[in-house]
């Protein structure tokens, strides 16, 4: 184990937060100043009481002494209130600014850097870290700045009364800095150990509420609330560790602070008799001692905040630090109504995995609408993010109206499209304020029109508050149809000049569906329409259908030729047109 104190190299990445508050800063030395003062002057005058008690001093004299201790101790009162109210506003101010900028720096990154890290750990370090660092900049910077000025004041004031006295009772510092060396390092690994056991935690719990309908349909209470009840004693046992580890910290230094009393009584009393120091000298001795003893005590208290808020921020610093894996560039498109795509050789995969998509050529003019059809897994939905730049291509390049979509600015090139995806995500809010996500000075004229469009209108309007209804988390108080109308609504109202829709049928029973087709033929007159679909009936009308197996193009052609041409396309269509037969008797039957 190393014994030497290292600087702090993670919190010393909120000195730029710390200089924007110095003005703060500097009030606060000033309060902790005061207050330091205003205590460390009782013991004096109790020195001075005591010496001219042992002089014959008057009651009155002993009650000016008496009401000068209460006054010092009245105006301690009042500066702790400021030296509080402005070191303690301070860390909430930054934490505050990081929180926002740490939110900020999380929006900006990219797609793969989610895939790797887990939401619920994210969350942790957003708030439980944040926490943690929160304790340094305040409590710990203010304890920490009264224990300084409270230890170099009363060692003066000790040694103006008697060196000799003063440097017995300061022998037990050379240990206690060993001491703080010592236990400052395993403190630090202990925390993080905690920090990222509570990340997983989190994680976990996030997870099985998120998830609670399929917890619950499958009956796996009992087997998920053992895992999390094992994650949780996990997490028990290692705060438990650092538990004990700070209480041996804090017993070392109060024991140094004991030994520093015990040796003033013996040396401090032979000096008395000796006639060397005066009873009243004696008792200003121990007043200053005792006044250290909780400094002494403190610093196991703030190098333990301190090493905390290090291992905090070294988790935060760790997300922070990363750079987002998709940049755009500088070039803008000229307004249009629609948008000419092109994929050129263009392959995917996940890092070193297998390929998801492989030379994949599409040319797709302005204003035509593009069907891509294949079995699960075939890279249907890896396509059009690839189009978002979601992710980017592994090999070959994307453009937009004849431009490297990688040049474009990220918020212009997604400007273009509007997407609605299978699963479309709602926030827990109003209807009204889930479609104002894709233009949020939409008018209340334009969302019951994107509504109509969706086929929406009518569901809303029977709701008790229509627009300003709240629906539950992830849109959980709607059907799975209602959900994907909203997307395609909220996606509608955008009115981007390219408009994909992946599977967004798959929810809705066939009367809807033929009449969202509807919609999907008014809205794509003048814009560029890509459409996932499983059904037959939702491709049939596009002017081409692509077919995707293995991630490659397998067939591509209309409708019609793909039927003729007898291949995998034919198959589907003659599986699900069964499958309609099939289900149009059961029908009849009933």
């Amino acid at each position: 184990m190393r014994l030497t104190l290292q600087p702090f190299p993670y919190l010393r990445a909120l000195a730029p937060y710390l200089r924007a508050h110095r003005g703060d800063l500097v009030w606060g030395t000033v309060w902790v100043l005061l207050k330091s003062a205003a205590i460390l002057v009782v013991p004096w005058i109790l020195k001075h009481g005591i010496d001219r008690l042992q002089a014959g001093a008057t009651p009155r004299e002993l009650l000016y002494h008496a009401l000068a201790i209460v006054a010092a101790a009245g105006i301690s009162g009042v500066f702790l209130y400021f030296m509080r109210w402005v070191l303690i506003g301070l860390s909430r101010k930054v934490e505050y600014e990081v929180r926002r900028d740490f939110f900020d720096h999380l929006v900006r990154l990219s797609t793969p850097f989610f895939l790797r890290h887990r939401t619920g750990d994210l969350m942790a370090r957003a708030t439980n870290d944040l926490n943690a660092v929160r304790d340094v900049l305040g409590p710990a910077i203010m304890y920490g700045l009264n224990t300084t000025v409270t230890v170099i004041a009363s060692a003066i004031l000790m040694v103006r009364l008697d060196p000799v006295l003063a440097l017995a009772s300061m022998a037990p510092v050379p240990v206690l800095a060993y001491a703080v060396a010592r236990f400052a390092r395993e403190m630090q690994d202990r925390s993080i150990e905690v920090q990222d056991e509570y990340g997983r935690l989190s994680n976990a719990a996030q997870e099985n509420l998120a998830g609670m309908r399929v917890v619950q349909t499958y009956g796996q209470e009992a087997a998920e609330s053992a895992h999390f009840s094992e994650s949780s004693r996990v997490y028990l046992d290692k705060n438990m560790a650092l538990v004990q580890y700070r209480a041996l910290f804090t017993s070392t230094t109060s024991v140094l602070a004991g030994v520093g009393t015990l040796v003033l009584l013996w040396l401090g009393g032979a000096r008395v008799i000796e006639g060397k120091v005066t009873i009243g000298e004696l008792v200003a001795f121990l007043g200053y001692l005792s006044q250290l003893t909780w400094p002494f005590i403190s610093i196991g208290w703030i190098i333990s905040v301190i090493q905390r808020g290090e291992a905090a921020m070294k988790r935060m610093l760790e997300v922070w630090r990363q750079e987002p894996e998709i940049v755009g560039g500088t070039r803008t498109l000229p307004h249009a109504p629609s948008r000419a795509l092109s994929f050129r050789n263009v392959s995917f995969r996940y890092g070193s995995g297998p390929w998801v998509l492989r030379d994949v050529d599409l040319e797709i003019p302005a204003g035509s609408t593009l069907a891509i059809v294949g079995r699960t897994a075939s890279g249907k939905t890896s396509l059009v993010n690839l189009l978002s730049r979601l992710q980017d291509p592994t090999e070959g390049r994307i453009e937009i109206d004849g431009a490297p979509i990688d040049e474009l600015p990220l918020t212009h090139l997604r400007d273009q499209i509007g997407m609605v995806p299978q699963d479309g995500f709602l926030f827990s809010d109003t209807l009204a304020n889930n479609l104002r996500f894709g233009k949020e000075d939409a008018t209340d004229e334009e969302l019951w029109n994107a509504l109509e469009l969706a086929r929406m209108a009518s569901d809303v309007r029977d709701f008790p508050k229509g627009l300003e209804t709240r629906i539950g988390e992830r849109g959980i108080t709607l059907s799975g149809g209602q959900r994907q109308r909203m997307t395609l609504a909220r996606a509608l109202l955008r009115e981007p000049p390219i408009l994909i829709l992946d599977d967004a049928l798959s929810a809705v029973d066939k009367v809807t569906e033929e009449a969202l087709l509807g919609t999907i033929r008014q809205v794509r007159e003048g814009r560029t329409l890509l459409l996932i679909a499983h059904r037959i009936s939702t491709v049939r009308q596009a002017d081409r259908i692509v077919v995707l197996q293995a991630g490659r193009i397998a067939e591509s052609g209309t409708h019609d030729e793909l039927v003729e041409m007898g291949g995998i396309y034919a198959d589907m269509a003659r599986r699900q047109a069964l499958s309609d037969a099939l289900e149009g008797d059961t029908a009849g039957d009933e």
